[in-house]
């Protein structure tokens, strides 16, 4: 889960410097209003497990000079990170990516970690969703009429509201069996 830290202090990756220029391409971590960014979200985990720049030195092999830049408290003095470098940090914090990304792009809101619902949820959509892209395309090819460009985004609203009810159906049929399970063990 997002919340959990890991105790070991082996370093992974290679070790970057504040002056090295990542590779790769930039992204944004932060959300439109400048909270409740990929940052924010590092910042809050490394408070809540008391995790050093020094540790996570050691764990991601960024250099401290550079994570200090990188997790500054004012986000405007915030250089550009690179995706390695995000997954580098949310690997060192346990954070699981996809879990990542539900809570700042589609919760925009990091509070949400604070109640074990929605913990439990982002959980659960980590693993629904980590492998729905490749199982889609697998079950769209065995179709032969539909090819790639019969796909089309406006379908997106649609497919959302039927996975959900799908979804909902399904944990309510689950809840419904545990509670029969239940009450026959009383």
């Amino acid at each position: 889960m997002i919340l959990l830290a890991s105790s070991d202090g082996a370093a992974r990756g290679p070790r970057m410097s504040s002056t090295d220029n990542p590779d790769h391409t930039a992204i944004d971590t932060q959300a439109a209003d400048g909270r409740n960014g990929y940052i924010e979200l590092i910042l809050r985990i490394m408070r809540i497990h008391r995790v050093s720049l020094r540790t996570l030195e050691h764990r991601t092999g960024i250099g401290k000079s550079r994570l200090g830049l990188l997790l500054h408290s004012d986000p405007a003095r915030r250089p550009p990170i690179s995706f390695d470098e995000l997954k580098a940090l949310l690997a060192a914090l346990d954070i699981d990516v996809f879990e990542a990304v539900i809570v700042v792009e589609a919760f925009n809101d990091i509070d949400v970690l604070d109640a074990p619902r929605h913990r439990a949820v982002i959980a659960l959509l980590r693993v629904v969703f980590r492998y729905l892209p490749v199982e889609l395309v697998a079950a769209l090819e065995e179709f032969d009429h539909i090819d790639g460009s019969d796909v089309r985004p406006e379908w997106a609203a649609g497919l959302q509201r039927a996975v959900v009810r799908r979804l909902v159906s399904e944990i309510t049929r689950i809840a419904a069996e545990r509670a029969i399970g239940w009450d026959r063990e009383i």
